[in-house]
């Protein structure tokens, strides 16, 4: 029989290899062959997923935030919301992605992409690339019903809006960062639109209701699942869209398709089913007893996540490995908030990320030329990250 560490490596090398495809679908054929490689009783662990109420209502979730981000697009809210907000042009390139991002749909970079090119079309396309995707994803690092900080909550113990707090400071540190590196030099001037703040906060509603009715609950009624407040939150969130749109009820049918949002709610399942086996194995214990330095587990997350384009995949087989290392749960809030930094930058910079491949596409040029501009606010920002950590570890 193969090791079960041996069987690890044969399975994340090969993720790692088809993660470009549907990772949903290869993360559950990688989570049977390793459960038949390290001889896991496949129906007892997949059972033992399938009637977790946490991991159900969380499957529920990622089905509705991408039909709420196919509502906000379709109905113009999110653009009208930009426009009413008449800002500077350096503001509304950084702003335009960031409110864009906060929309989980497939290929939302193109939603973005058009529109910062009527904000500045003389801008270089390499640069425009590189704004496009930065500050798309600023905001989505401390959203908090994006799904890889649910995950990460999930997976850690750590109350969700701890983690959201604990990312302000990466947060204020990339968008100084990419200001600097992206924006400063751009030339500013007024956007024509008349500025209306009641009208921004009308459309902004159905984007916060969620988080909002999601940390009430689980503040004021800790012991029901909290992942049920985050269904109710996107629930009251879609009704709310709905009525300040245009789109009907029987629209969602349509929207729902061109989000395809079968493949969220498979991820979901196919993770947690993963990690499972991966508990069930006792690779953790084998690679725990290692005893590998923090420092080496930062790298490995910043590598993790440019090779696979994802944030859950990584944290889910990181996560698990230190808290067998350490023998600590819930995970210490500091080095989460380390190892998500980290994965969040490779995975920002990768060519397998979907944003970043959009974007080159419509602004027709290649990751070669896109890369030189991208990785300056990236390393700076790794690099700020490897001397805090040098700096809060030294003492």
């Amino acid at each position: 029989m193969i090791p079960a560490w041996l069987s690890f490596l044969l399975i994340i090398f090969s993720i790692l290899i088809f993660s470009k495809y549907e990772l949903s679908i290869i993360l559950t054929i990688g989570a049977f062959i390793f459960a038949i490689l390290t001889q896991i009783d496949i129906l007892a662990s997949l059972y033992s997923i399938l009637i977790d109420l946490s991991i159900i209502f969380l499957a529920i979730a990622v089905i509705l935030i991408p039909i709420l981000g196919g509502i906000m697009e379709e109905s113009g809210l999110m653009l009208e919301l930009v426009q009413k907000m008449n800002l500077s042009k350096k503001l509304s390139i950084m702003l335009i992605p960031a409110f864009f991002g906060l929309l989980p749909v497939a290929g939302g970079a193109l939603m973005s992409a058009p529109i910062l090119e009527q904000v500045d079309s003389e801008l270089d396309v390499n640069k425009k690339v590189a704004i496009n995707v930065w500050f798309r994803h600023v905001l989505i690092l401390i959203y908090p019903i994006s799904s890889a900080m649910i995950v990460a909550s999930v997976l850690t113990g750590i109350s969700l809006y701890l983690i959201f707090i604990s990312l302000l400071p990466p947060f204020i540190i990339m968008v100084v960062i990419g200001y600097f590196t992206l924006v400063r030099k751009v030339k500013s001037y007024e956007e024509e639109f008349s500025r209306d703040l009641k009208r921004v906060f009308h459309n902004f509603l159905p984007i916060i209701i969620a988080p909002l009715i999601d940390f009430i609950g689980r503040t004021f009624f800790p012991q029901i699942v909290p992942e049920i407040f985050l269904v109710l939150g996107l629930c009251i969130s879609l009704i709310v869209g709905l009525k300040f749109s245009n789109i009907k009820l029987k629209q969602i049918t349509n929207i729902a398709h061109k989000m395809k949002i079968w493949r969220f709610p498979l991820l979901i399942f196919a993770m947690f089913w993963f990690l499972e086996v991966f508990i069930r194995s006792g690779v953790a214990n084998e690679i725990g007893n290692l005893n590998l330095s923090f420092f080496f587990f930062i790298l490995i997350a910043f590598f993790l996540g440019f090779a696979t384009g994802r944030i859950q995949l990584p944290l889910s087989i990181l996560i698990p490995i230190y808290l067998v290392q350490y023998a600590i749960f819930p995970m210490p809030l500091m080095e989460l908030i380390f190892l998500y930094c980290s994965i969040f930058l490779g995975y920002l910079i990768t060519p397998i990320h979907p944003c970043v491949a959009y974007s080159i596409n419509y602004y027709k040029t290649n990751y070669k030329k896109v890369i030189k501009v991208l990785c300056v606010p990236a390393f700076l920002c790794f690099g700020v990250l490897l001397l805090i950590y040098v700096i809060v570890f030294s003492f």
